[in-house]
């Protein structure tokens, strides 16, 4: 059993502070999810909006997460009830395992910044479009041709 719920407490935010270490934004929102047993499981933080886009960062400590719907709640969050139409993270470029997951759940890479890390590791800028975003609905990805077929 898992359950998710909007990131409330400071023990979450400590939590994936420990795992992915974002940084605590103004406008920074979350979802965590639990296990059956009051464990989090894994924790997606969302910060940086725009206009149309947001950042986010995963720390996933059980894999079952990803099962129950971790990734299907974050992107209806970002893309539905944020409207947001993309998505960006930040890799670094040493963590294979991670870059490898990214690309599995349907983001791709953008670009790289070589050096930005200490010792000379660099990011790699990954992006996931709302149009491309196979966690949701059809009807949901691209609402504004929806309209427009209808209208």
């Amino acid at each position: 059993m898992m359950f998710f719920q909007p990131m409330q407490h400071d023990h979450e935010w400590l939590w994936i502070r420990k795992r992915a270490m974002p940084l605590r934004c103004q406008d920074t929102q979350g979802i965590v999810a639990y296990d059956g047993n009051g464990k989090i499981a894994a924790v997606v933080v969302f910060d940086s909006f725009t206009v149309d886009g947001c950042s986010v960062h995963f720390a996933i400590d059980n894999p079952m997460a990803i099962r129950r719907g971790l990734i299907n709640e974050a992107c209806h969050y970002a893309f539905v009830q944020r409207n947001c139409t993309k998505m960006f993270g930040l890799v670094p470029d040493n963590k294979e395992k991670v870059f490898n997951l990214d690309r599995k759940i349907g983001f791709y890479e953008v670009t790289r910044i070589p050096d930005a890390l200490q010792d000379g590791y660099g990011y790699i800028v990954m992006r996931m479009d709302r149009k491309d975003c196979k966690w949701l609905p059809e009807e949901l990805r691209n609402p504004e041709e929806k309209v427009a077929a209808n209208g």
